[in-house]
């Protein structure tokens, strides 16, 4: 478990898990599931967590191998993203979007 992002361990641990694919067809429907799932003092701090990682502004490789080994993210991002930044980036967005519109 993450000590720095405990939450956002707890987000990509239960729902980017290895099996993930099972229960959804796309990373976004992951993503959905998540904001229904979630009350709005849990999206406020995966979003916050989320950008401090961002502001660390790891190396690409550092940051897939931290994903995967230290918040147990197992989507490959860098399959449909250009990197792993403008991904986190687009996960934070959807997560300001559902703060400002609930």
């Amino acid at each position: 478990m993450s000590r720095e992002f405990p939450e956002l361990h707890d987000f990509f641990g239960a729902y980017f898990h290895q099996d993930w694919t099972v229960e959804h067809d796309t990373a976004e429907q992951v993503i959905d599931a998540f904001l229904a799932d979630s009350d709005p003092g849990d999206l406020m701090v995966v979003r916050q967590e989320l950008n401090v990682l961002l502001d660390q502004r790891k190396d690409e490789l550092v940051l897939r191998e931290y994903l995967l080994k230290e918040l147990s993210c197992y989507y490959c991002y860098w399959i449909a993203w250009e990197s792993g930044e403008f991904w986190l980036r687009h996960i934070a967005d959807r997560l300001a979007s559902r703060l400002d519109h609930p």
